[in-house]
């Protein structure tokens, strides 16, 4: 510590930084603990927001590329889908009446609708195709003719199923290429005879005829193994719960989101043969409220974030207090002589707080190295696009900071208000 009573600011700043690097090589077990601490906490925040903005970004991409106006059909709220509200709306999930697939089509006819498709993912019942002694786990889902017009997938040989296979229930096939490759590798996948079904449960042959390209997104990545097959087919061969089912809605070009919900929930609730007063026995759902429910996922995310990071943060603020106490204890005698010089109590204490803070600081800064190399690990290797927002950086720089402030404000104070006698007399 200088030995001169009065310093301006940047002095300070200067004195403080020096002092804690002179305590980093002279503690070095406490002091490579604290910067661990604080370095894992900065870690957990830039890993987490990394991978949780890459996916939020990507679901949002997701949400915008079907249209702000589309929305879907379920038998129950969506509250009672996810199991999210009172118990009377769960119970909605189990007793509510099933969506039939045809109704997709009954309400493609309104003025309203563009677009009505019914789909189910089956993938949940543990699918695989087999062929030729091969076999591969798939992401079987059951779709009516209309299902490609809003899918935003493309078919990249072959065709898709028409609406008379579907009205046929032809046991008919449109599979990802991924499903192809593993099951054929590298041959001519179409008109190929390939069993759907559960592993040791019910299959059924069904006979390729295309090959699908799901639209590129995370999700897509993250389900691939894609078999469409049609609705009608899956119901005589595959039987599935049928409260799986749901609708994907798209408006008429210039009908209004209102209006069109309006229409669809009219004749749903004759379809479901409602009377006037009776509450729906179905669900509506917005990308809106898809919206808002993903917002408190990724809300439920970054409270746990700032839980694990503040484990680490804390580790280290504990480690800043014993270094730090450890510090005024050594310079007790300084501490006096300088008090006696002239030193402000103010001048002390702000010289404690910036050795404090630099430590912890050192740990941040190893903590932002390793965080983005590592989110960048993230992206590089797997499907996740992570990457690390500012607001991450500038928020593990100010929390590292803020932990060498806080918690080395108590010995920075106590070394500040020393009484210089006392402090002069010291051994």
């Amino acid at each position: 510590m200088s030995k001169s009573h009065g310093m301006g600011l940047i002095p300070t700043l200067r004195e403080g930084i020096h002092t804690a690097i002179d305590s980093l090589f002279a503690n070095k077990v406490r002091s490579g603990l604290t910067i661990l601490g604080v370095a894992i906490g900065v870690v957990v925040v830039m890993v987490m927001a990394a991978v949780v903005e890459g996916v939020n970004s990507s679901f949002k991409d997701i949400i915008a590329a079907a249209g702000p106006n589309t929305f879907y059909v379920m038998h129950a709220p969506m509250d009672a889908q996810i199991g999210d509200d009172s118990d009377e709306e769960e119970s909605a999930f189990m007793t509510n009446e099933p969506l039939n697939p045809r109704w997709a089509e009954d309400l493609e006819r309104l003025p309203e609708v563009e677009y009505a498709a019914a789909m189910a993912d089956l993938s949940g019942n543990g699918n695989s195709a087999f062929s030729d002694g091969e076999s591969v786990r798939i992401s079987l889902i059951a779709v009516t003719a209309r299902y490609l017009d809003m899918s935003g997938g493309t078919i990249i040989d072959g065709r898709y199923f028409s609406e008379v296979e579907d009205a046929r229930r032809s046991p008919v096939a449109v599979i990802d290429a991924s499903v192809a490759e593993d099951l054929w590798h590298g041959q001519d996948p179409l008109l190929r005879a390939v069993k759907l079904g559960h592993p040791n449960g019910r299959k059924a042959v069904f006979r390729t005829i295309g090959i699908y390209e799901a639209p590129d997104n995370l999700f897509s990545g993250l389900a691939s193994h894609y078999v469409l097959i049609p609705f009608s087919a899956a119901d005589k061969y595959l039987p599935f719960w049928e409260r799986l089912v749901s609708f994907t809605i798209v408006p008429a070009a210039g009908v209004t989101l209102d209006e069109a919900l309006d229409a669809v929930q009219g004749r749903m609730r004759q379809i479901r043969g409602l009377s006037p007063g009776e509450a729906d026995d179905f669900g509506l759902i917005t990308q809106d409220q898809v919206l808002d429910f993903w917002d408190r996922l990724t809300g439920v995310l970054f409270a746990v974030m700032i839980a694990l990071s503040g484990v680490g943060l804390m580790v280290g603020g504990v480690g800043v207090i014993g270094i730090m106490m450890i510090s005024v204890t050594e310079r007790t005698r300084e501490i006096g002589i300088r008090k006696a010089l002239g030193a402000r109590r103010r001048d002390l204490l702000l010289q404690f707080l910036v050795e404090a803070s630099t430590l912890t600081a050192v740990g941040g800064g190893i903590g932002l190295l390793f965080g983005g190399g590592i989110a960048w690990v993230i992206q590089k290797v797997t499907i996740v696009p992570a990457s690390v927002p500012l607001w991450a950086v500038m928020v593990a720089l100010l929390a590292s900071v803020l932990t060498g402030v806080g918690f080395g404000l108590y010995p920075a104070a106590r070394g500040a208000a020393m009484d210089p006698v006392d402090a002069l007399r010291y051994e």
